[in-house]
């Protein structure tokens, strides 16, 4: 599954944050499965996810403290899920045989049939108790976020024994990489689990964050007056004045460039995702009664000012810029965690008003003012040299911790100081004075501390008296614990050198807890046997924190490769990208739609760790050798965020690569810094000789999607033309400039019979003038590089002079110009060859294009979905609509373009049919399907010379579908 380890971007909250409390789902989740006292989530693999709930409060157990993952879930039970994660609130009215007022679920079923993501069935009924397939949460699912459906789902050995109904809803969720299947099975009947359940909605809601985004680019007063609104997406305020009420944000929140010197506020706004803010004045961003999780604020000029006020509450927020952070009037605990990361400039001033828990100064010489309040905590990292600390008079500082030269001014009071290196200087003089082994530091006054301990006697760091700090647990990409972890803090995000503040080892559960004070550490994981890696902890001032996870890599075995990515807090998804020579000079491309490459049941690479949010590590390991070169690239496949900062050049990305069971990188490269906002970071082409590896270092970033060197494209980029006589003809495409295409008459040795380069401007080459007999046979093609880097000859298969005519003539004739029968179901494939053409069994065919040649664009009638073409929408015109479709017939490496057209008729015409077929139908009706009725009312409808196309779409629609229930049984 696509889960993030260790610190979560969304630091402090869940990142999906699906609010659902179990325990109001009553009887109907606790009385279907014995009784299993504890913890029954332990090793499971869904584990991470549903204990991060829990934990926050988002999933609430049985009584016995169980979760029952593998539980099958019902149907009444799913849409509670899905409408409680999506937010929906609105219920419809509702006639279901099965589902009373009195139920615990008809309010749950109202709200999703308002929706629109689930129906009921042909007899009235919506069968709440029935238990959920894999095939019908797939639907639903798709339903949910309009996705469209496809037709890969041949990919799946068993999804024959689904119905047609699903076949493309299960490939589009699959696609969409929100359901996988199971070693090639999708298992389409199996019941669905709460895991599974849980899972997928934590993807699709994850999926839509992504997709969906509101822009708010005018003034304005947005939201509610009263009660509450849940965007479930991304909020983008880019205007001055803009008043943001009563909202929760599932997403993330920008307040962009385009507010400039103007104000921001926002009302009782709870903002679950990561708040940027990017502009604002002098005058002030409001935070009213709001809760935001994790903010960021890079202002460029500095002059900011953020203001909490009323029971507002940030946990975290991070500086990148100067600013001005005030605690206004009211209850709440205004801001947490105070982050003054290294990239503000020098001479930057950051200004603070309020009660502060910790702040952590990582920046070089900046100055930070405490005008007002206090301080619990304040401490300044190795890095950050030459930092400016005024304290005004009244304000406080509890603890101040020194790890690098600081000029301390002002006449506010400072309890107590720690200072581990000399050359810093103070003002005024704190309560106590701790110096670190040969420290000198210059205080304005005697100081009345001892200041003779080292530092070493306690460590001023550890929390002592009441227990918070943090906890996770450390896996393996197969999602088991790994025990005996050392994992060594230290204090500030990416900081992994220098003084360790804590160490701390895994049990046999691969749990840690580390007692620190509050602020970020990054963990480094030693252990025997496994590559070092990083996991990110956050230490509360309030309660202890949970679920800082992460996964550990396991060395490579002796004959593997393994590719290790990691970056920084954003973007928060790169992927990786592998691809390589297989075995019978095939070609695999590894990514996460696609993450095995096997052939004959043997693994050849897999990407086995796919990280989706935020550091990684994410890992893909060659697992059988096989000599050639093999490109590696990294993909932003969560873009550049509104205003292009979270681009791959600014993510801090590094990938190693390990050869065989060592630990250390036989090379490593770091993304390239600057400017560049490319989404593709082509990173190397590695050549694999048995146990030797070299590098070609591309490492540059760039807009195009790179493709491998040195290696044949795939069979869909050849077209082997056989005429009569000698005018054969050779044509591949997915080339690269200065690529040489050469045709041979053998496997080994010999001249080629042809040869031909790549123009500048092209991708494909055409060689002619070729004779390869009358009958079948088999030529050699192979390509040499711009480097003059032959690779090695494909056996390419070609059809005898008889075959290729019949499929340029005979086979292409099948598939003529005709008419959409009327009764298909909205989303069903249109059949596209004459059914009394005899086909091959090994023809492949491809949709290029499906065009209207109609005016008519309020709606698509007819689409493409790779092998089929599907009706889009009955046709509510007045006249038949003509699509033109361009087809790609393939046998092995031969191919042949048909254009023809299909015909959409209209819904009076299509009724027409429908009723004619459903006539015909109806005597052999025997499972109780009731088509009397349907057919009576179409005919009716078809019947009122005042009908409206409306109303012949819907009697045709119920008509079918009284069809497709009465065939079920046939």
């Amino acid at each position: 599954m696509r889960k993030k380890n260790g610190f979560n971007k969304k630091t402090l909250i869940v990142l999906l944050c699906i609010c659902m409390n179990l325990v109001s789902l009553g009887q109907a989740f606790a009385a279907t499965e014995s009784t299993s006292k504890g913890n029954d989530t332990t090793g499971h693999w869904a584990e991470s996810v549903l204990k991060q709930w829990q934990a926050e409060g988002l999933l609430t157990g049985y009584e016995d403290g169980s979760l029952k993952p593998n539980l099958k879930i019902t149907r009444a039970e799913f849409a509670v899920l899905i409408n409680k994660s999506f937010g929906f609130t609105n219920a419809g009215t509702i006639s279901f045989k099965d589902v009373k007022p009195s139920d615990w679920f008809y309010s749950d079923i109202a709200k999703a049939t308002s929706a629109g993501y689930i129906t009921g069935y042909t007899d009235q009924t919506f069968k709440p108790n029935q238990p959920l397939t894999r095939e019908e949460m797939a639907v639903i699912v798709a339903s949910l976020l309009q996705l469209k459906e496809s037709s890969t789902s041949a990919a799946f050995t068993d999804t024959i024994a689904g119905h047609v109904w699903s076949k493309g809803k299960i490939s589009a969720v699959v696609e969409a990489g929100i359901m996988v299947g199971y070693d090639h099975k999708f298992r389409p009947l199996a019941n669905a689990t709460r895991a599974e359940a849980v899972s997928l909605l934590s993807r699709a809601l994850k999926l839509t964050k992504n997709q969906n985004t509101i822009v708010y680019d005018k003034a304005g007063n947005y939201g509610p007056e009263t009660g509450l609104v849940t965007v479930t997406g991304s909020v983008y305020i880019n205007s001055p004045d803009v008043v943001l009420s009563n909202t929760i944000i599932t997403g993330d929140l920008l307040i962009g460039e385009g507010v400039g010197k103007g104000d921001v506020t926002l009302k009782n706004v709870t903002v679950k995702g990561t708040t940027t803010i990017s502009g604002g004045g002098k005058n002030s961003i409001h935070v009213v009664d709001s809760l935001l999780v994790t903010v960021i604020v890079n202002k460029q000029d500095g002059s900011i000012r953020i203001v909490t006020e009323g029971n507002s509450t940030v946990q975290q927020i991070t500086l990148q810029s100067g600013a001005l952070l005030e605690e206004g009037a009211g209850t709440g605990s205004g801001f947490g965690n105070v982050n003054l990361s290294g990239v503000i400039p020098a001479n930057a001033q950051v200004s603070l008003a309020g009660t502060f828990e910790t702040v952590d100064v990582l920046a070089t010489a900046i100055q930070v003012n405490l005008t007002s309040g206090s301080v619990q905590n304040l401490q300044v990292a190795p890095a950050a040299a030459n930092t400016g600390i005024d304290i005004s008079s009244g304000a406080r500082l509890n603890a101040l911790i020194l790890n690098a030269i600081a000029r301390i001014t002002g006449l506010g009071a400072i309890d107590a100081a720690t200072v581990n290196v000399s050359g810093s200087t103070f003002a005024q003089t704190p309560g106590n004075v701790i110096r670190g082994n040969n420290v000198s530091v210059t205080i304005g006054a005697p100081s009345n501390g001892s200041g003779s301990g080292s530092g070493s006697g306690s460590n001023p760091d550890t929390v002592t008296g009441v227990v918070y700090g943090f906890e996770g647990r450390i896996i393996d990409v197969n999602n088991q614990s790994v025990a005996n972890v050392t994992i060594h803090f230290r204090k500030g995000l990416g900081v992994t050198t220098g003084t360790i503040d804590g160490t701390v080892v895994t049990d046999d559960n691969g749990y840690y807890f580390a007692n620190l004070s509050p602020g970020i550490y990054t963990g480094q994981l030693v252990k025997s046997g496994f590559i070092t890696t990083y996991v990110v902890g956050v230490s509360l001032s309030t309660h202890k924190n949970i679920g800082q996870d992460a996964t550990a890599i396991k060395i490579p075995a002796a004959d593997e490769i393994r590719i290790v990515l990691t970056w920084d807090l954003n973007p928060s998804d790169e992927d990786s990208h592998l691809i390589g020579p297989g075995p019978n000079d095939t070609i695999f491309h590894t990514w996460y739609s696609d993450r095995e490459f096997t052939y004959n049941d043997v693994l050849y690479a897999d990407l086995d760790h796919d990280d989706t949010d935020s550091y990684g590590p994410e890992t893909t390991t060659i697992r059988k050798r096989v000599d050639g070169v093999y490109t590696f690239y990294v993909n932003n496949f969560s873009g550049n965020g509104t205003d292009d900062t979270e681009t791959l050049a600014a993510s801090g990305a590094k990938v190693e690569i390990y050869n065989g069971n060592n630990s250390t990188p036989v090379k490593t490269y770091n993304v390239p810094v600057g400017d560049n906002k490319g989404s593709f970071w082509n990173v190397f082409n590695m050549t694999v000789d048995g146990s030797n590896l070299t590098f070609e270092d591309t490492n540059n970033l760039t807009d195009t999607e790179p493709r491998v060197v040195n290696h044949l494209p795939n069979i869909e980029a050849f077209n082997i033309e056989n005429h009569i006589g000698a005018e054969d003809v050779v044509k591949v495409s997915q080339l690269a400039t200065g690529d040489i295409i050469s045709v041979y008459t053998d496997a080994i040795g010999g001249t080629p019979v042809q040869s031909a380069p790549i123009r500048v401007g092209s991708n494909t080459t055409t060689i002619t003038g070729l004779n390869f007999g009358t009958e079948s046979t088999t030529i050699y093609i192979s390509l040499t590089n711009s480097n003059g880097q032959e690779s090695p000859r494909r056996a390419v298969s070609v059809l005898s002079e008889q075959d290729y005519t019949a499929l340029s003539t005979t086979i292409a004739d099948a598939f003529t110009d005709h008419e959409v029968p009327g009764t298909l179901t909205v989303g069903q494939s249109v059949y596209l060859a004459n059914p009394a053409h005899l086909l091959p069994a090994d023809l492949e065919i491809k949709v290029l294009n499906v065009t209207s040649t109609s005016t008519v664009t309020e709606s698509v009638y007819l689409y493409g979905d790779f092998t089929v073409v599907r009706l889009g929408a009955y046709n509510g015109t007045n006249e038949p609509l003509q699509y033109t479709v361009k087809l790609e017939l393939r046998r092995g490496y031969t191919s042949v373009i048909k254009e023809f057209i299909l015909t959409v008729p209209t819904a009076y015409s299509a009724l027409q049919q429908t009723i004619v077929a459903a006539q015909a139908l109806a005597p052999n009706v025997t499972n109780g399907t009731d088509l009397a009725t349907p057919i009576s009312r179409a005919e009716t409808t078809l019947a009122q010379p005042n009908s409206t196309n409306e109303q012949y779409i819907m009697a045709l629609r119920v008509l079918i579908s009284a069809m497709n229930q009465a065939n079920l049984a046939l």
